[in-house]
């Protein structure tokens, strides 16, 4: 299980990334991209970061990924189904 300190770490890491002065996706639709990439927050890197698709971090896409089967699971894991 991620530390809360991991977390937050994580959450900054992608906050210097795409910190450019628009509001960017909340830490719980970060972590729910990353499980519906297959991954736990410890196993993101700045490069996996950066694969993001750059609408979605903006909130101006629904879909984080190009991979459709990818997108229906982060939705299925942020509706808790």
């Amino acid at each position: 299980m991620t530390h809360k300190n991991e977390l937050q770490e994580l959450y900054a890491s992608f906050a210097r990334i795409y910190g450019d002065g628009k509001p960017i996706r909340g830490v719980f639709e970060l972590v729910a991209a990353i499980r519906a990439a297959g991954l736990e927050p410890e196993q993101v890197s700045e490069d996996w970061l950066k694969t993001l698709n750059r609408d979605w971090v903006y909130g101006e896409s629904l879909l984080p990924f190009q991979d459709p089967a990818a997108n229906r699971l982060y939705h299925r894991i942020l509706t808790g189904g």
